[in-house]
């Protein structure tokens, strides 16, 4: 009987260390811009359009720009956008999703500061079991949202 309690508490073990959490990581999330602010807004909102992005909230006296959900399914935490770690076993992941925020601030005549939050779950299954898990922005949206804009202001 000893042996089977043994037996359980290493499979449970076991299984608790194929989960993982993802490492936070120090990403690079705001941008100078030396456009004026009419500019890069205008870019901005180009960008937004280009990709088919789903807007939540825009308010131009404000700065800001809100996305809403987006999938994200398929992507992987080395190459993708967001690093979410390991599912527990036995739940497997079923979408990645995210949501972030452009903000751009005048910073004088002629340059703005263009700044993009972004927050990533992960939604994972097994049978009836659904969970949602945080994960970590890789810094690759950010990045990618900064260079569309930054092309679109030349």
């Amino acid at each position: 009987m000893k042996n089977r309690f043994f037996c359980v508490g290493l499979v449970c073990l076991a299984l608790a260390a194929c989960a993982s959490t993802p490492v936070p990581r120090q990403i690079q999330n705001s941008f100078p811009v030396d456009q004026p602010f009419e500019k890069v807004w205008q870019a901005v909102i180009e960008t937004f359009a280009e990709l088919n992005l789903p807007i939540m909230n825009m308010e131009k006296v404000s700065g800001l720009i809100v996305t809403d959900w987006i999938s994200f399914r398929g992507q992987k935490n080395e190459t993708g956008y967001c690093s979410c770690g390991k599912a527990r076993f036995p739940l497997s992941e079923v979408d990645r999703t995210g949501k972030f925020n452009v903000y751009v601030k005048k910073t004088s005549e002629g340059s703005c500061e263009m700044k993009v939050n972004s927050v990533f779950e992960k939604t994972a299954a097994y049978e009836n079991t659904i969970e949602k898990h945080p994960c970590v922005s890789t810094g690759k949206l950010e990045k990618e949202i900064y260079d569309l804009v930054l092309s679109k202001t030349k």
